[in-house]
């Protein structure tokens, strides 16, 4: 399903949800998850790129990812992610081999949702929640966009300390237009939270779920779909990324190489969408698909012909809206 969502103005309140996945270590651990590291590498590599028609406006990650994080990369065997961040963005793309994939991934969907929610602040965005937040961004880089705009950042407690740690040593200080409020999300309740930190259950939401659906079990993501569905405004929406279940266990697979890297530091893939898009499973669980794309369809926009993503798409980032 290739549609565009309908361009209306309302109040809006977003939410990018980003559930935090236990990063190495134990559960106390403040360590970040590396393959939190190497996603925010990759977005360095493409907010390098000489086009601006290509390059992505991540010009923070770069600051985040310090020397302590790059030596959590190299003690995790990601030197050749390391040695491309001293590159320029296409050679780096060429010689991370497997890697490449994952790379220019990691670019067109960070591209694509940062579409998502430009468009949503210019419909009038009055709230963002970034739910386990780990080291995105955006709370940083939109800028003027989100002039206004009250920032709400949750995660897991020891995470968001790191988080605020690094915070500081980059801008000097937490700003004052970003909230941050801690939940295990093992034990806490979702909708309880989010409405302790000033969650607006009545505004229209926007939900972004970045990275993480294909690192947690199928009822930890039918459980994170039905209480958005249920607690926020009817017309309210969520943008996703995930993997294809047939890609998953596909052995030729251009996801396999990767399952493995990410396997081996502890945080292997454990979920695949049903079926060949999102569209049946989040019908299920109250929602309308508004847009579905393929990497392959999205690289045709974000990326350089000669770095065209492999088709069928194995990974794909949905808009579904609640019904």
């Amino acid at each position: 399903m290739r549609t565009k969502p309908t361009h209306r103005m309302f109040v809006l309140l977003v939410v990018i949800l980003v559930l935090d996945r236990t990063p190495i270590g134990t559960a106390q651990s403040e360590r970040p998850s590396a393959t939190a590291l190497e996603a925010a590498a990759y977005r360095v590599l493409g907010s390098k790129h000489p086009d601006p028609a290509i390059r992505n406006a991540d010009v923070v990650a770069e600051k985040l990812l310090g020397p302590a994080e790059r030596a959590i990369l190299k003690d995790t065997g990601s030197t050749i992610v390391l040695d491309a961040l001293e590159m320029d963005t296409e050679r780096a793309w060429t010689t991370l081999g497997p890697r490449s994939v994952f790379a220019r991934g990691v670019h067109v969907r960070t591209r694509h949702i940062d579409d998502v929610l430009a468009e949503s602040l210019r419909a009038g965005a009055t709230q963002v929640v970034i739910l386990g937040a780990g080291l995105d961004s955006r709370a940083y880089r939109f800028g003027d966009a989100l002039r206004g705009v009250r920032v709400f950042e949750l995660d897991l407690p020891q995470t968001q300390n790191y988080k605020k740690a690094r915070v500081r040593d980059v801008f000097g200080g937490l700003p004052a237009h970003v909230t941050y409020a801690p939940i295990d999300f093992a034990t806490q309740d979702l909708a309880t939270v989010l409405k302790g930190a000033g969650y607006d259950p009545s505004k229209r939401t926007l939900f972004i779920w970045e990275g993480v659906t294909m690192y947690v079990p199928e009822p930890g993501i039918d459980a994170t779909l039905r209480s958005i569905a249920t607690n926020a405004a009817r017309g309210s929406r969520i943008v996703f990324d995930y993997f294809t279940e047939r890609a998953l266990r596909d052995r030729q697979s251009v996801l396999v190489p990767i399952a493995k890297n990410v396997a081996a530091v502890g945080e292997p893939f454990v979920f695949g969408m049903p079926g060949d898009n999102a569209a049946a499973f989040i019908s299920a669980r109250g929602f309308s698909v508004i847009s579905d794309f393929g990497s392959a369809e999205l690289a045709q926009k974000y990326l350089p012909k000669a770095f065209a993503m492999p088709s069928p798409s194995a990974n794909r980032l949905c808009v579904a809206e609640i019904k």
